[in-house]
């Protein structure tokens, strides 16, 4: 049903970071509902939703005027000022399993598809390529905690590079060209601690692919 209710979101990075916003939902039911937010939110995170649902709708706290309970984002859609439209799932009133352990993880329900794996590359990824890059950690007005690093190899698709950030698997990031304009968001596919003891992400670049000049055997 079209209904006009305050929803409470809160969620809980993978750095410990929690966050919390308000929206007007634009529809709800007893299965999940739909909103407008600002802070980025990918498909499959676990997030806490409070607002006052219909009683006809709930499947406890019918005597509450707030309903709390757990939902899983189904879907994502882009709007206008940087914001997103989410639709959520509702699950009751526990988290997914170990969602104590990785608050900050992507789930799936056991009718998804597998996810492609990450080693299937559409593109060939060139090694001993450096590209000065900046890396930026979204928060709610489309900012957040930057550094400059480097890529270690770069394709079309995606790339390899350092971090100091706290990011893990399934996070969005901005990756910005410094001095060019390539620029785009991109998934974090893959974390790990190399030799060196440095940490480094592989990313799949999401908007637009690394320009020729970039990829290009010198």
């Amino acid at each position: 049903m079209a209904l006009a209710l305050p929803v409470r979101v809160q969620a809980i990075e993978s750095d410990g970071r929690t966050w919390h916003e308000m929206s007007p939902a634009d529809g709800a039911s007893c299965g999940g509902a739909s909103f407008s937010l600002k802070h980025p939110l990918g498909v499959g995170r676990a997030i806490e939703l409070t607002l006052p649902l219909p009683k006809r709708f709930r499947r406890y706290d019918l005597g509450e005027p707030g309903y709390r309970v757990y939902g899983l984002v189904r879907d994502v859609s882009a709007q206008e000022g940087g914001r997103a439209r989410v639709g959520v799932m509702f699950l009751g009133r526990n988290p997914p399993k170990d969602y104590e352990k990785n608050p900050g993880g992507h789930y799936l329900l056991p009718t998804d598809p597998p996810p492609a794996p990450k080693e299937r590359r559409q593109f060939l990824r060139l090694e001993n390529v450096y590209v000065n890059l900046k890396l930026q950690r979204l928060d709610m007005s489309g900012g957040g905690t930057e550094e400059r690093t480097v890529a270690e190899n770069l394709g079309k698709g995606g790339a390899r590079v350092m971090t100091s950030l706290p990011l893990s698997k399934g996070d969005i990031v901005m990756v910005e060209e410094l001095g060019g304009p390539f620029r785009t968001r991109a998934e974090i596919c893959n974390v790990y601690i190399g030799e060196d003891r440095i940490p480094r992400l592989n990313l799949h670049f999401l908007d637009a692919e690394a320009p020729d000049r970039l990829v290009q055997v010198r």
